[in-house]
């Protein structure tokens, strides 16, 4: 059941619904303390029907787990796991702002799309928050072996006074999770997956590297790189990439072009090998980028999605302390650039990683949705003033400063069907039958039989006969056969010299 503005869980104040994926939905709350001190944060509640699923809530339970540890201002900072009245929901630092996704599509609406400089400073936040989480280790120093696996414009949100964050470790592998992904099965947006992720085959860092090389060519390009009508069409595509450079939609700098490149390798061996390895080569090519500011994203954003900050169901003075950005035309001069004429504009809807798909020749189409029906309502309470047991705090994030974000959830549509997307029916013309092949044979046969007796018949009334028969019996001459016959008898005579064709005179 979705929970309703006003109603308190765990100590947090739902103020609005913000959206619901296949496993949690998305809350805006309100922390309220002592002295009318109130914070905005996020939380994450599992559905009520999942929640006495052991694999969805063990799934739940890792990603608190794993973000809870990742302190980073470049990533989402989870602040507790809490279990109130059975339900469970993971409370976020609240961000004030929009996704890369949101920002994207906005642009490519009006034919732009971001500059050089913008796009690889955004790249560059990308890719400090990832090393963060792939340099985790655990409490005996190891390495966690962190991938995120779901790198993509969804998942990276600006906040409105111009900070990146990435966000949703809800499908992220690590030595450390619980929940296994299973053999044979891949996860993750088949759009941004790398070669080896979509083959199934083993994960590191640098499949994190390729998702966020792709993010970086289609804010260069206002485009998406892989698009196909349905996942299985878009499985091929990525499982074997032929990826054209970004500067064919537009002007890119050839440094910066290269940089992307080398993040795109199908072969991980020789891609960019660490996030941070890659942000380092951003700088160095595109040295611009080192000159933005947050401040700089901030009027982008004011200018672009002015009209979304002031739909927010929090106020600007609500979230930051610092004065908001006032838009400018020369914000889009600067930031941005005209995108092709042939843009592609981005999907109205967003695309979701809940889904796991088969890591076979997809011949089976994607895995169903849980159904859409809401759960039976709950059993009424007796009568009287029971009071809530207190939640039960199960992680706990060390206080740590500034903001993160929330999650963002959308559902992974299946493909349309329905008769116009059945392919056109064709004619089929039935393979003869054995018995009629034999009786066409021997027709044929008497039809050639018949012929060629006509023929002979034909040709005996002619004499065509008599003559072959008498040649055959000797009545004609035949010099070739006497000379033969006379050289092999050792006569001289008349015979003819078979050299010269004269007379022979011995």
């Amino acid at each position: 059941m979705e929970l309703q503005p006003g109603q308190t869980l765990a100590g947090y104040e739902v103020v609005s619904h913000v959206k619901s994926g296949g496993m949690a939905a998305l809350y805006l709350a309100r922390r309220r303390g002592a002295a009318g001190f109130q914070r905005p944060v996020a939380i994450k509640v599992v559905h009520p029907h999942l929640a006495r699923d052991a694999k969805f809530i063990r799934m739940f339970l890792d990603e608190a787990r794993l973000a809870v540890r990742i302190q980073h201002p470049n990533v989402v900072r989870v602040e507790e796991l809490l279990e109130a009245d059975g339900t469970y929901l993971m409370a976020m630092e609240y961000v004030h702002g929009c996704s890369l996704y949101e920002l994207l599509r906005a642009l490519a609406k009006q034919r732009r799309r971001l500059s050089p400089d913008l796009a690889a400073w955004i790249a560059v936040q990308i890719a400090d928050g990832l090393h963060a989480a792939h340099e985790l280790r655990d409490d005996q120093g190891e390495l966690l072996e962190v991938v995120h696996r779901d790198v993509s414009p969804q998942n990276v949100l600006l906040s409105y006074d111009g900070h990146v964050k990435v966000i949703d470790f809800g499908i992220a592998k690590s030595r450390a999770q619980a929940e296994k992904t299973r053999v044979g099965v891949i996860r993750g947006k088949v759009g941004y997956m790398s070669p080896e992720q979509a083959n199934a085959r083993p994960l590191t860092r640098r499949t994190d590297v390729y998702a966020l090389g792709i993010v970086l060519w289609e804010m260069l390009t206002s485009r998406r790189l892989f698009r196909a009508d349905n996942e299985i069409r878009l499985l091929d595509m990525v499982r074997a990439p032929r990826i054209a450079p970004p500067s064919e939609h537009g002007a890119v700098p050839e440094p910066l072009e290269r940089v992307v490149m080398a993040a795109l390798r199908p072969d991980a061996a020789i891609r960019t090998p660490t996030a941070k390895a890659l942000r380092d080569q951003l700088l160095q090519a595109q040295p611009g980028a080192a000159q933005i500011h947050s401040s700089t994203l901030a009027g982008l954003l004011t200018t672009v999605l002015g009209d979304e900050i002031d739909k927010s169901p929090i106020s600007w003075s609500d979230a930051f302390s610092v004065e908001q950005a006032k838009p400018s035309s020369s914000h889009l001069a600067n930031l941005t650039m005209a995108a092709s004429a042939t843009l592609f504009p981005f999907d109205d809807e967003e695309e979701d990683s809940e889904p796991a798909l088969p890591a076979s020749r997809a011949s089976a189409p994607p895995p169903p949705k849980p159904s859409g029906g809401r759960p039976a309502p709950p059993p009424p309470r007796p009568s009287g003033p029971a009071p809530a047991p207190p939640p039960r705090v199960l992680v706990q994030a060390t206080p740590s400063p500034p903001p993160a974000a929330p999650n963002t959830f959308a559902q992974f549509a299946p493909p349309p069907t329905g008769e116009r997307d059945a392919p056109p029916p064709t004619h089929v013309t039935p393979a003869p039958s054995a018995s009629s092949q034999v009786l066409v044979t021997v027709f044929s046969l008497l039809v050639l039989a018949s012929a060629l007796g006509g023929a002979g018949y034909l040709l005996w009334k002619g004499g065509v006969f008599d003559e072959l028969f008498s040649e055959a019996d000797g009545g004609g001459d035949a010099p070739t056969i006497e000379t033969y016959e006379a050289s092999e008898a050792g006569e001289v005579g008349e015979a003819i010299d078979a050299r010269t064709g004269e007379p022979s005179r011995d």
